[in-house]
């Protein structure tokens, strides 16, 4: 079962979250047909996502988009909504084969834009924009932290695939300082995380999440734990809004010629059709 978890300390001025995505990642990999860079990529991508949307609450939104100049994933985008999750990859499937530096910094490029975009019910989303930095996830996830919200933190996020290049797990977790805090609590902090590869391995090998934040911080109560799910949000409605803005004149010609517009969607691979009789509706 997928899952999030958030805890908060008082007297070391600090919130912490875990999400595990494990069977979601499965699931959307298999739809999209990654190969393993994209796989790996994407996964630690949607979990960065999710933990930067642990706060959203009434069915706020929370997207965010990768847009790469150099990365031969080009784009990757993911959703949050209501603990459900989606995500997708725009070039999948590439060769991996002659690449000879870091894969994963290959796969998602030292170059392009971080576009966080949150949907608060509000009259616009409140969006933000930062650089990717050198090729890491998670260092690209703090810098938006750092110049949206002033806010340290620490993200870590891993995911591991099986001997087939099929996700095993994928995993991440979320330290935020409070504003209140001290230089003490950066330094406790900064001793307790230690090494990010090490509290990576830690988190690959847990399957208790909330003893694990217990651990981290030895005062930490836990807030809520609550059940995540990959769920897709397209419909024929969106589709069909969509296909209103080509316009009447255009409309009118799909109409003419008696075609039948197929949709694809991209994060679910489900498919939409639209005889010339549904669009002359929309006239």
């Amino acid at each position: 079962m997928d899952m999030r978890i958030r805890g908060i300390s008082s007297s070391h001025n600090a919130k912490i979250s875990i999400v595990d995505i494990t069977e979601s990642m499965i699931e959307i990999t298999k739809l999209q047909n990654t190969n393993p860079l994209v796989t790996v990529a994407l996964s630690r991508f949607t979990a960065a996502n999710c933990l930067v949307a642990m706060e959203l609450k009434n069915s706020e939104r929370m997207t965010t988009n990768l847009i790469s100049e150099d990365g031969l994933v080009k784009k990757m985008i993911a959703e949050f909504q209501d603990d459900n999750l989606r995500a997708f990859a725009q070039n999948r499937d590439f060769d991996c084969t002659n690449i000879t530096s870091n894969p994963i910094k290959a796969t998602v490029g030292e170059c392009g834009n971080l576009i966080v975009k949150q949907d608060l019910h509000m009259r616009d989303p409140y969006i933000s924009h930062v650089d990717l930095i050198n090729g890491s996830i998670d260092k690209t996830f703090m810098n938006y932290f750092k110049s949206s919200n002033q806010v340290k933190s620490f993200i870590k996020t891993t995911a591991i695939l099986d001997d087939e290049l099929n996700i095993k797990k994928v995993v991440g977790i979320l330290v935020q300082l409070l504003p209140t805090h001290t230089n003490k609590d950066i330094d406790y902090l900064e001793e307790k995380m230690g090494n990010s590869n090490h509290v990576a391995e830690v988190l690959t090998k847990s399957t208790n999440y909330a003893s694990l934040i217990v651990e981290i911080i030895e005062d930490a109560i836990i807030l809520e734990q609550r059940e995540l799910k990959f769920a897709c949000t397209c419909s024929e409605e969106k589709v069909i809004d969509s296909i209103k803005l080509l316009g009447e004149i255009e409309l009118q010609s799909i109409i003419d010629s008696e075609e039948t517009i197929n949709v694809v969607c991209e994060f679910c691979n489900r498919e939409f059709s639209l005889t010339s009789e549904k669009i002359k509706e929309l006239i």
